[in-house]
């Protein structure tokens, strides 16, 4: 038999100072405690200037609790000074709108088995290019309409387009209306659930005003007298357009840094304007096609600036929807203080009585250089005389900058262009205006018809000619756009004397 191992007392000995090290740094701060020259700066405390080795090992910093994770902090203190803040904590948010922000949806909530009870399109609202559906399904790349009813529809060629060719009615493939027989042969019995408001802009080639329409055909369910639910949206789609541009790189070779592709709008404005708003593009609708499976979307709100050019006249495609839905009279308020209160500027709109004025003239490419100086002169004098606060800010300039400008101005003045689609976001007052400078002989009609929908005054320029009130030139959009711009700065600071001292 085999004797029994015994340790050596060398073993046994390191094995004890082993769990004995173990014990002391596994506790270390009561271990420190208990040894501690209490004459010594501990952990946290702060070492006086002749500390000799712990002035060499601490340096001269004071450790305050109050400036550890300072960035933390300051936030803190903004929000308890800031009023009607946007970031709330969680425990603020009452259970009410918390069911509304994040519903009750859980993780098994995604597919739906139907059988023979197909599920069947519902038209909502509409006018050309805009539309919001219930029910629409999308199986392979094609959206599906399902109905019994197809004359209680609009056209296809009303509601969208050709992804190839925005002048032409959508191709089959692309959409297609079907009977409920129809798709249950060709759909079968069970999908996927797209749940809540999903947006769909089916546009190739965006517009600066893409998030503007929407949301008026959104918020047309907004109104006492309509009796459908109303949630903000959760995701928006670009099916046609990729998330960057230009050909994919090789993943074998050297990383190349791509640049994303143009949605009409800056990747911030809807983090900060829509937050609960997701985006997705090409590259996500066609992992949804190549699934195989069909989805159903709960509620799909439509744009399609090409289906509505077809029938805008010479009115801008965005437009439709401002003139041809109803909704509420704020409703672009809610969105507009989403953007101020996330720049942390005055969020509320000003009282017309309140005497104070801010002017954000916009320092764009056109206009002629002798002008500008002129005008930038002008506007000088004018805030130095008046009670008037003066932003000049570049359309190139940074995104925080230039919104935050807009945001708290009364007046925006700027050479036309795809930059003045951010003065939906001015300050509203019974003093607010955009003046727009064209060339001679051009006008568009974007920027008035997007002002004018909120309320605010418009003016064009035309050098020393001004527009107004409806009596505006015809449409002839501008080739040339290096053509220099001419204006008459007097009597521009003139019209903002009349607009901001007006009843």
């Amino acid at each position: 038999m085999a004797r029994p191992y015994s340790l050596s007392r060398r073993e046994i000995t390191l094995v004890l100072c082993s769990i004995m090290i173990f014990l002391v740094f596994y506790n270390f701060d009561t271990t420190s405690n208990l040894f501690a020259n209490p004459n010594l700066p501990g952990r946290f405390s702060n070492p006086t200037a002749d500390g000799g080795l712990d002035m060499d090992i601490y340096g001269d910093w004071e450790s305050d609790e109050r400036r550890i994770s300072s960035v933390h902090k300051q936030q803190e203190e903004k929000e308890d000074g800031f009023q009607g803040n946007i970031w709330l904590k969680s425990d603020r948010v009452p259970e009410a709108q918390k069911q509304i922000i994040f519903g009750d949806i859980g993780v098994n909530d995604g597919f739906m088995h139907w059988g023979k009870d197909m599920p069947e399109t519902r038209i909502v609202k509409h006018v050309a290019g805009f539309s919001i559906m219930d029910n629409v399904i999308m199986c392979n790349g094609t959206i599906f309409i399902v109905t019994d009813s197809p004359s209680s529809f609009p056209s296809l060629g009303s509601i969208a387009s050709s992804a190839d060719n925005s002048r032409e009615a959508p191709l089959l493939g692309e959409w297609e209306i079907l009977s409920i027989e129809q798709a249950r042969n060709i759909l079968g019995s069970y999908g996927g659930l797209i749940q809540g408001a999903s947006w769909l802009s089916y546009d190739a080639i965006p517009s600066n005003y893409t998030l503007f329409s929407l949301w008026k055909t959104h918020s047309s369910l907004n109104t006492s007298t309509s009796p459908d639910s109303f949630h903000p949206p959760r995701r928006l789609f670009f099916p046609n357009i990729p998330t960057y541009k230009g050909i994919q790189p090789d993943l074998n070779g050297p990383i190349i840094r791509r640049q994303r592709s143009d949605s009409g709008f800056h990747p911030y404005l809807p983090k900060a304007a829509f937050p609960s708003l997701g985006l997705m593009y090409k590259e996500d609708w066609e992992d949804y096609a190549l699934m195989e499976v069909p989805f159903v979307f709960e509620r799909l709100v439509v744009a399609d600036f090409g289906a509505a050019a077809r029938l805008a006249n010479d009115m801008p495609p965005f437009t439709l929807p401002l003139v041809g839905l109803n909704a509420s009279k704020e409703w672009w308020e809610p969105i507009r203080q989403n953007l101020a209160k996330f720049l942390r500027v005055d969020h509320n709109a000003q009282n017309p009585n309140s005497g104070q004025e801010k002017t954000t003239p916009q320092a764009v490419q056109g206009l002629r250089s002798g002008d500008h100086n002129a005008l930038v002169n002008a506007l000088e004098t004018l805030h130095e005389s008046n009670d008037f606060e003066v932003n000049i800010v570049s359309s190139e300039g940074p995104w925080v900058e230039r919104l935050s400008a807009v945001a708290q101005s009364n007046v925006i003045l700027g050479v036309h262009g795809d930059s003045l689609a951010d003065s939906v976001f001015i300050r509203p007052s019974g003093h607010s205006a955009l003046m727009e400078f064209f060339p001679s002989d051009v006008f568009t009609r974007d920027a008035e018809t997007a002002v004018r929908s909120l309320g605010i005054h418009y003016i064009a320029w035309w050098n020393d000619r001004r527009f107004e009130n409806d009596s505006f030139p015809p449409v002839v959009p501008g080739s040339d756009l290096t053509q220099e711009i001419r204006i008459d700065p007097a009597a521009v600071v003139h019209a903002i004397l009349e607009v901001v001292t007006r009843m």
